[in-house]
């Protein structure tokens, strides 16, 4: 992977950068601690794997933005591709991956930010983890190597190398030999099942063979029975027949008596009601006496009522007259009360019109005073005409003027405002500039203190992974400490005579000199045990300690994000402050020049030009406004008596109208008083009362003797009542009279009818006398055949249930074989993974791979270091050296040092001479791991301290990535020291300012 170009915006402590890298070979990346260096770096990273420090993936965003984009254009595998990768403040994560082709870059992004993250993955064939391990020596991360144990060293050559994936296969494989050994041991207990059931099989064949011969000889016994079941069934159905005929007959001579008593009072009835009808007949003359009497009353009765309509329709309408008489003299009345009022009305009327009348001479000579005035205000009004032009141009030139005048007085205001304020906030920045340098300090104490925490952090990481793997290796010893104690249990039986690891016979030598390497074993393990005990009671608690640290730290730097935010506001407000004392000066100046322009009144020269010539023009006309309003006020006081004429004229014409309309007032008010005194309201209604009055008396209607009629009526209304009674008796006499025959003839056949029954069902109790009852036999015989069929169904059941154990000891045969061959198959498929869970481990494949790999490394090694020191020191990787308790060969992964003094310990080196052996190492590392990955490494960055080299140091570094350059596409090197600036023909200097780090290319 070789970078192209790189554009931030908003990203860590950036706004805005971009970076080209086009022409750096060898460049080195300067500035101040905390200035932004590895930022640089970190949005290389993110931009491609989407890792960085930050705990939070809002974190990478730069104080107060609200989103953060690094985009970065880098070549890899002979491509050019280009990665976009945005951070909205709370919101998720948006990717873009495009490869550049003939006609510009095409979008390889995919759906979703896992999919696209793969397809980076899959064309730039380079994980994070082999990044950082391979092309990127990160900052503090030199010495890891040398610092850790042997067994680490092993731990991390297997994370740089990826070596985990055979952990997770030997943990695949044990998976599958422990699955295979659980299905083996039940595969054999169910064989052992079907083996003891297969063992009933002999057993089975003469009990079914009985079984068959007991059902044989029941069916007999059962078809003779069902034969005596019949017969008997044949003679109850006979007896049962003849009782049914005889319950019948009883039921039948029941509903014939039932009849007969029915019929009997039937007759009784209709005799009764013959005797009553023909009583009614009897009286025939004397009803129809009665009846005819009552019919004379009814026609006498109809007469009187519409006598009574008529006499009730005419006092009905007599009424109505007398009202309608008077409401029309109530109407009269009312009239001449209005007639009254109006003559009283036109004679006031006459006596104020009289009075206006008699003002006449005085509304004259005023209507004459009127006319003079408004002579006069038609002359003022012809000047104002050639006035009022001139005069509305004097009134607009004059609100101009006044309306600049207040524009700029209202400007200079303005001005004086904001002067006193601005020179209000320039005296505080003694105050402002003095909280800057404190919350400055502050802030770089907690930055400070905030790299301490990530570093406290990294530290419990790698405590925590160290304490993991301990747990894993102790587990493991424990695994082998149990096989151990079961081998050594083995050989220490006396009549074990084959070895527990081959199985091969043992002789009494072999056997002790077996026993005693697996105790030399045993004690090996037992201390290497309590080490891992030990180390791992020390990595716990220097983790408690770690984690109480790094809370503390966490509220200490609680305060952080208020003390950037604080800075922000004041470097603005700083900066505001600077800008300020250059805008006071203009500011007064421009106020000086207003005051003297209104105190010299140096403004719209040509409006004031044009005023004066106006002012001369009215002075010509010799108008005066005041005059004019005094004549208009003179007219206006003499207008009332235009409208006391006007009312004058209509005054006179009223008069005359009122003398014309008092007689005739007068005229209908006398009319209307000899109407009421001589009672004349209405002749045609009063007619109509006086012919009503002659109507009602030759009615002749009198409601007393109407009421007599009425009575006498309701006395004979019973006669209406015979007369119908006898009527329907006349007509139901011979219906009656032919039903009664009818009845008594029914009565007589159903007593016939009742002695031939009687006699018929004493033949049949005879009958049934003679006739014995085998209901108890049946019943026998039906429980015998009942328990004869269950004894055949419990045989049928018996054979079939023996029949069914045949056919599944069969089955169970079929699956005995098939349980046979699979056992034989997990047993092979467990031993062959038995043996790739060993090869898998650590002490197989990966073991192999990495004694394979520390040649390349060492040599490697020894050749940067040669130009390192001069051919001053040396290193030799040791994979295997002899037990402090025995001769037995142990691994591990010591480095021997040597100069040309000798071998000694890597702590006795001084500072200088320990980073140039960590540098050589870790460089070797990333080559060899380069290498496995398939590709080549033609980028590398250095991200570490040089602070411990000296001059001659720093030039024999400086001289090493001179020598490697061209084995690199790009070297960029991260540092503070001038010395090592110098040396470099390409600076990107990074700086910080209150806008965000910037960056300064020099060549």
């Amino acid at each position: 992977m070789i970078p192209r170009k790189l554009s931030l915006r908003n990203f860590l402590s950036y706004q805005e950068l971009v970076l080209d890298f086009a022409g750096l070979h060898t460049a080195c990346i300067c500035g101040a601690n905390g200035a932004g260096k590895s930022s640089l770096l970190e949005a290389i990273t993110w931009a491609i794997w989407g890792q960085s420090r930050v705990a939070t993936e809002d974190d990478v965003v730069y104080v107060g933005a609200t989103e953060a984009q690094v985009d970065f254009s880098f070549t890899a595998h002979d491509r050019t591709y280009r990665i976009m990768r945005t951070r909205p403040r709370g919101s998720a994560t948006v990717l873009e991956f495009q490869m550049l082709g003939d006609g510009g870059y095409k979008s390889l992004t995919e759906r979703g930010l896992r999919a696209t993250q793969q397809a980076i993955l899959t064309h730039l064939k380079m994980d994070y983890n082999t990044f950082v391990n391979s092309a990127y020596l990160r900052q503090g991360r030199a010495d890891e190597f040398m610092l850790r144990r042997p067994g680490d060293r092993k731990q991390i050559l297997v994370d740089m190398l990826n070596l985990a994936q055979y952990e997770h296969l030997g943990e695949s494989a044990k998976d599958v030999v422990r699955d295979c050994k659980a299905e083996a041991n039940a595969i054999a207990a169910a064989l052992a099942s079907l083996q003891e059931t297969l063992a009933q099989e002999q057993i089975i064949q003469p009990q079914l063979a009985q079984l068959n011969q007991d059902l044989a000889a029941l069916k007999l016994v059962n078809a003779t029975t069902k034969q005596q079941l019949q017969t008997k069934g044949s003679e109850q159905q006979q007896r049962q027949n003849q009782q049914q005929q005889l319950n019948w007959q009883q039921r039948r001579y029941d509903r014939l008596q039932e009849d007969c008593q029915r019929l009997q009072t039937q007759v009784q009835q209709q005799h009764g009601q013959l005797r009553e009808l023909e009583v009614i007949i009897s009286h025939s003359d004397r009803i129809y006496q009665e009846h005819a009497h009552y019919q004379e009353l009814c026609h006498r009765e109809a007469e009187a009522n519409r006598k009574s309509q008529r006499y009730q329709q005419l006092n009905q309408e007599k009424s109505q007259l007398q009202q309608a008489i008077a409401v029309k003299q109530s109407e009269l009345k009312e009239q001449l009360k209005h007639a009254r009022l109006e003559l009283e009305r036109l004679q006031q009327k006459q006596q104020e019109l009289n009075l206006a009348i008699a003002k006449g001479t005085e509304i004259e000579a005023a209507v004459n005073k009127l006319h003079q005035a408004r002579a006069q205000l038609r002359q003022f009004d012809r000047l104002q005409a050639q006035a009022s032009p001139l005069i509305q141009r004097q009134h607009s030139l004059q609100r101009q003027l006044d309306q600049h005048v207040a524009k700029l007085t209202a400007q200079l205001d303005a001005q004086r405002k904001q002067l006193h304020q601005w020179r209000s906030q320039t005296q505080l920045n003694p105050d402002l500039l003095a909280t800057k340098q404190q919350i400055d300090q502050a802030i770089s104490h907690l930055q400070a203190r905030q790299a301490y925490q990530n570093q406290v952090y990294e530290k419990g990481l790698e405590r925590r992974s160290f304490l993991e793997r301990l747990q894993e290796r102790a587990q493991a010893c424990q695994a082998q400490f149990s096989e151990l104690s079961d081998r050594l249990a083995q050989l220490s039986q006396p009549h074990q005579a084959d070895c527990p690891l081959c199985q091969q016979s043992l002789d009494h030598n072999h056997r002790e000199q077996l026993k005693q390497k697996l105790e030399q074993e045993y004690q090996s393990l037992q201390a290497e045990i309590w080490v891992i005990k030990e180390q791992q009671a020390a990595s716990e608690c220097e983790i408690q300690v770690l984690r109480q640290e790094y809370r503390q730290l966490s509220q200490e730097l609680a305060a952080l994000p208020t003390y950037l935010q604080q800075k922000g506001h004041l470097e603005a407000q700083l900066q505001t402050s600077s800008n300020t004392h250059s805008q006071i000066q203009t500011l007064e100046q421009e106020i000086a020049q207003l005051e003297t322009c209104l105190q010299q009144q140096d403004y719209l020269p040509e409006a004031r030009a044009e005023l004066d010539l106006v002012e001369s023009g009215l002075a010509q006309l010799n108008y005066d406004e005041r005059n004019h309003a005094l004549v208009r006020g003179e007219a206006e006081r003499w207008r009332w008596a235009d409208l006391k004429l006007t009312e004058l004229k209509k005054a006179m014409r009223e008069h005359e109208q009122v003398l014309q309309q008092l007689p005739q007032q007068q005229a209908q008010v006398e009319l209307r008083s000899q109407r009421l005194n001589q009672h004349a309201i209405d002749l045609e209604l009063q007619q109509q009362l006086e012919q009503c009055d002659r109507q009602l008396a030759q009615i002749g209607y009198d409601p007393a003797t109407h009421q007599q009629l009425r009575q006498a009526q309701t006395q004979a209304q019973p006669a209406l009542l015979h007369y119908q009674e006898l009527t329907i008796a006349r007509q139901k006499h011979p219906e009656v009279l032919s039903q009664y025959q009818q009845t008594k003839q029914q009565y007589a056949q159903k007593q016939a009818d009742l002695a031939v029954l009687s006699q018929e069902i004493d033949r049949l109790q005879q009958t049934l006398a003679v006739t014995p009852d085998l209901a108890e036999v049946i019943k026998q015989l039906e429980q015998e055949l009942a328990d004869q069929r269950s004894q055949i169904e419990q045989l049928i059941g018996a054979i079939a249930r023996f029949q069914q154990t045949q056919q599944q000891l069969e089955t169970q045969k079929s699956q005995a074989s098939n349980l046979e061959t699979r056992l034989t198959e997990l047993r092979h498929r467990q031993q062959i993974h038995q043996e790739l869970q060993y090869a898998f481990g650590k002490n197989g494949i990966q073991a192999l791979m990495i004694e394979t790999m520390l040649p390349q490394i060492e040599a490697e090694t020894n050749i940067l270091l040669a130009k390192l020191s001069n051919h001053q020191l040396h290193v030799r990787f040791i994979t295997q050296k002899a037990g402090k308790r025995s001769d037995r060969l142990i691994d591990t992964l010591d480095i021997e040092i040597a100069d040309s003094q000798g071998t000694r310990p890597y702590e006795t080196y001084s500072g200088g001479e320990s980073f140039r052996i960590n540098f050589a190492i870790r460089l070797a590392l990333s080559r060899v791991l380069a290498q496995r990955v398939g590709g080549k490494l033609q980028t590398l960055i250095i991200d570490e301290g040089f602070s411990t080299q000296d001059h001659e140091g720093c030039d024999r570094l400086v001289a090493a990535i001179n020598a490697i350059a061209g084995d690199f596409a790009c070297i960029l090197v991260i540092t503070h020291m001038p010395q090592l600036k110098e040396a470099f023909s390409h600076l990107i200097e990074v700086s910080k300012t209150n806008m965000g780090s910037k960056i300064n290319l020099v060549a």
